[in-house]
């Protein structure tokens, strides 16, 4: 068997093992009974194990070392040995039982976060946190870093990117951001919320977000819809990308926008090609581009007058109560800008807030500068001095995220580079289809899907960030974009100059 080949099938046997993980972990969250949480554990440690034993096999080394100056292979191809070989080096340094340990440690983690969150009680989650934070201090570790131990658990996550890159694009952004907030709230002519409040059935919230997914291009039959206490999309193969959601029955908008939210990561999954995931690269350039598809489909999209022109007669069927709302109103109530406890229900201008200090919290967990005893205080003062509200509990406050019960360290930024990417996106694509607006409105998503699936969905990990924005928009990413977007539609809904 010729080497490529060999490879190729290497890690089409990888795959199957990351299916049958994605697909415990899809229904641990979905459908798993409370009970059945320990042997769980010890099933996905196992898993785990072996398929990291594979992704550090002598075998693979071999494959990465011989492919790596061969000219013949394909785009995809040569992609995946790029980023596999980078993981390639990272991972060997893991040992691996160290591995099944922390998959078992996890999935125990994830379950007393869950416990703890609707306990509202972080001390029932504090050893656990304990444990993964430790996990994460000798993962960096074992990564290596050359200025800071977070930056070998960032580079897992968004390659290339490292704390003294975060605080030079957070500080210029917090610099522009914060006064244009202060100014919508002084100034501004703030839009009426309450029309997306009252009282709505979970039932028929549940199919209005299905309405909502098929609409922007979510293939049903290649995925599924579930709900779990936070939302999230999980590729179990090429053609089975799953997604999840949670429902508000006082608010109509927690559940629509993380709907779209989530059917943009699918739709980005949904568009890469099967060979992607048999080569081990179908997990998108980095978290922080698969965030700018989600954030592009609820934001741009989701949240903008031309869907609203849409998509008003089809909230009326499910809701009659809203057969009178006009877009534009529903557009405005849709664009309230408030300092709120929850991240995921943030709006666009105070989101990257959140971000901001839990990445500060978790540089702090990492270096050993922040205890975890003291998280909620810490976290408490955080969201003060970022958003200027305080959380009245642990369970809207430092247990509202499920990623610290992962051992997700270096997560968190990826959503706020994630908004950044979308914007600069967006205007390219507006570029290429200066009519989108016209088409969303007419409920055309086909345009907008094409674009993406042509210019970001079909290279998946093929390139890194700053090589697929610079393909795509022309240069690397540059902030002013977000700030040019959130400073011309929100001047305009609040009517400030």
């Amino acid at each position: 068997m010729d080497t490529r080949t060999a490879y190729r099938e290497h890690l089409a046997e990888m795959a199957r093992f990351a299916s049958a993980l994605a697909l415990l972990g899809w229904d641990q969250h979905a459908h798993m009974p409370k009970k059945g949480g320990v042997f769980r554990a010890q099933v996905t440690a196992m898993l785990a194990q072996m398929h990291f034993e594979r992704g550090v096999s002598d075998d693979l080394g071999r494959y990465l070392d011989e492919l790596k100056s061969d000219t013949s292979l394909s785009e995809a191809e040569a992609g995946s040995v790029r980023r596999i070989g980078k993981e390639y080096k990272r991972e060997k340094a893991i040992p691996p039982a160290l591995i099944a340990e922390v998959a078992a440690a996890r999935s125990e983690a994830q379950q007393a976060w869950a416990q703890a969150r609707q306990a509202s009680d972080f001390s029932m989650f504090k050893p656990h946190l304990e444990k993964m934070v430790d996990y994460g201090r000798r993962f960096a570790d074992y990564y290596t870093y050359d200025e800071h131990p977070y930056d070998g658990l960032l580079e897992g996550f968004e390659p290339g990117m490292t704390v003294n890159q975060l605080h030079e694009i957070i500080e210029p952004l917090r610099a522009q951001t914060v006064p244009f907030l202060k100014k919508l709230l002084d100034e501004g002519e703030a839009p009426d919320p309450s029309l997306l409040t009252g009282t709505f059935d979970v039932d028929v919230q549940r199919k209005l977000a299905h309405r909502a997914l098929e609409a922007v291009g979510y293939d049903f039959d290649a995925g599924a819809l579930d709900d779990v206490p936070h939302p999230f999309t999980t590729s179990i193969g090429p053609d089975d990308v799953r997604v999840t959601n949670r429902y508000a029955p006082d608010y109509l908008g927690s559940g629509l926008f993380a709907a779209l939210h989530e059917g943009g990561h699918a739709i980005y999954n949904q568009g890469m090609p099967t060979d992607l995931f048999l080569l081990g690269i179908p997990g998108g350039s980095s978290n922080g581009i698969h965030e700018s598809q989600s954030r592009m489909i609820e934001n741009q999209i989701g949240r903008s007058l031309p869907f609203w022109r849409f998509f008003q007669p089809i909230l009326a069927e499910y809701f009659p109560q809203f057969s009178d709302a006009s877009p534009d109103d529903l557009y405005r109530a849709s664009n309230h800008v408030s300092p709120s406890l929850i991240r995921v229900e943030a709006d666009e201008v105070t989101y990257n807030f959140h971000i901001m200090l839990r990445f500060e919290l978790e540089a702090g967990l990492i270096d050993g500068s922040i205890r975890v005893a003291d998280l909620p205080r810490l976290w408490n003062e955080a969201m003060e001095r970022y958003v200027g509200v305080v959380p009245e509990n642990d369970a809207v406050g430092v247990l509202q995220d499920v990623h610290w019960s992962m051992g997700a360290f270096g997560y968190f930024p990826s959503y706020m580079l994630g908004n950044l990417y979308a914007a600069q996106l967006f205007d390219t694509l507006r570029q290429g289809r200066p009519n989108l607006d016209e088409e969303i409105a007419s409920g055309d998503f086909t345009g907008l899907l094409g674009w993406l699936r042509e210019h970001v969905h079909q290279y998946g990990a093929i390139y890194e960030p700053t090589e697929l924005m610079t393909r795509v928009t022309g240069k690397p990413l540059d902030s002013s974009h977000f700030v040019n977007y959130i400073q011309d539609k929100f001047s305009a809904v609040y009517k400030v100059k």
